[in-house]
């Protein structure tokens, strides 16, 4: 393992409920550990965040507009897009209550 991929060790304190969910996830999401479910949990957190900041900066300017066809379906195009981006960063979690419910 290089310098730059080590694992750093953190203490995190939970409260029931949070610890209640991050074992629900991971049981849904099939990770032999906590921590690589509690890893991916940060890296789609990331991700979300980081699309909607940007669908936000670039929804006023079509708001604020009257848009064309074109314009209405590059707009549509890119929320779809982000709707997808999302659901890739969430796609490997999982709560084990919805994988029940579908069975």
């Amino acid at each position: 393992m290089s310098e730059t991929e080590k694992r750093t060790p953190i203490s995190v304190y939970l409260t029931p409920k949070a610890a209640m969910t991050l074992a629900d996830f991971n049981r849904g999401s099939g990770y032999g550990s906590v921590s690589r479910t509690v890893e991916e949990i940060i890296l789609a957190f990331d991700s979300i965040y980081r699309t909607i900041e940007t669908l936000k900066q670039q929804i006023p300017s079509f708001i604020n507009q009257q848009l064309s066809d074109a314009q209405k379906l590059q707009f549509f195009l890119s929320l779809a897009t982000t709707l997808m981006n999302v659901e890739n960063a969430v796609s490997r979690l999982q709560p084990a209550t919805v994988k029940e419910v579908g069975e």
